[in-house]
């Protein structure tokens, strides 16, 4: 049976600009948050779920609740649409909402591709991650269960021209100000709006965000991640945090030291097994030993990001360079220094 979703909520900032949000499930009963920020006649929607039968159906009926909210919105009154990150979860239901409003699409610039090219995009982070997957250790059987995994899902969207590249120090349409984070994704961005945050998939209230290496993905990668974090310490004055998923966050520093620690757990791990020589995949198997099926996946690419960032550190070094010079397809196995 599928979770209730939690009914949309209402949040009022010192100046007067409304906040609404509320839950579409992205993937069978994984959830993601949607929001339209509304401040006179300037109403932004940010992020559009994925795009599936499903989440489609929830968007349409989140937004027609908000009018037992008092809101008195229908698509015509958007003004903009913001995309916070290229991934799926977030930009998937554009198409959609693009046959019910003409509303400009604002997306930072490093994800504009995603958006406007994203056949494009998909092919050449494909061959990165298969790529990256042979590195890690996973045999070719494996290697294609795991590209099956990626690409399910992945054909439906289109995309199309998109009206507004975003930069980090923007002030979009005169309200939302734009922190550019990358880490979790080359085009993640954050938006401040008076005491207000949008963290997207930056800083979640229970989980530790998804990150991958840098070499399947530039602009991805913990040293990057851990910037973007910076970043968000230096804000003063936001006393409410809202996220892509899950909860608001209403203490954003602890969170983040939060999540700064937990990454520093998994490293101290990560150095530990690696006491002797281990491929990524070996270290996944010991880290994550009961993850099954797609999450196999993002552990191997969580593992993969934190020994990139340990080795690029000389904390990790590569035990077997021999055989790497003689067979260019060995995985490195990777030892604590």
């Amino acid at each position: 049976m599928s979770p209730v979703l939690p009914p949309p909520q209402r949040h009022v900032l010192a100046d007067g600009t409304l906040i609404y949000s509320f839950a579409v499930r992205v993937f069978g009963t994984f959830q993601a948050n949607i929001y339209l920020l509304r401040r006179g006649d300037y109403t932004a929607l940010i992020d559009t779920g994925s795009g599936t039968d499903q989440s489609n159906a929830d968007l349409l009926a989140g937004f027609a609740a908000l009018n037992d909210l008092d809101a008195d919105l229908t698509w015509a009154h958007l003004s903009r649409i913001v995309i916070t990150h290229g991934h799926i979860d977030h930009h998937g239901g554009l198409d959609f909402v693009r046959t019910l409003t003409q509303a400009p699409v604002a997306v930072h610039e490093l994800d504009h591709p995603v958006l406007s090219a994203y056949r494009e995009r998909i092919v050449l982070t494909s061959r990165a991650l298969r790529a990256f997957l042979h590195e890690a250790g996973v045999d070719m059987p494996g290697v294609s269960a795991f590209m099956s995994m990626y690409g399910a899902g992945k054909t439906r969207f289109i995309g199309g021209p998109i009206e507004t590249e975003l930069r980090h120090g923007d002030l979009l349409d005169g309200v939302l100000r734009v922190i550019h984070t990358p880490g979790h994704c080359p085009g993640q961005i954050c938006l401040r709006v008076g005491e207000v945050l949008f963290s997207a998939d930056q800083v979640l209230s229970r989980t530790t965000p998804h990150l991958s290496a840098e070499s399947i993905t530039p602009g991805n990668g913990l040293s990057h991640y851990l910037h973007s974090l910076d970043l968000l310490d230096a804000e003063e004055g936001i006393v409410l945090t809202l996220a892509g998923h899950e909860e608001p966050v209403h203490d954003l520093r602890a969170r983040t030291a939060a999540i700064r620690a937990s990454h520093v757990r998994k490293m101290e791990r990560i150095l530990k097994i690696c006491a002797s020589p281990h491929s990524v995949q070996g270290v996944t198997a010991q880290l994550y030993p009961h993850v099954k099926s797609y999450d196999t996946l993002l552990a191997l690419e969580k593992v993969g990001a934190l020994a990139e960032y340990l080795n690029a550190r000389g904390e990790l070094q590569v035990a077997n360079l021999a055989e790497m010079e003689r067979d260019e397809h060995a995985a490195p196995l990777y030892q604590t220094a």
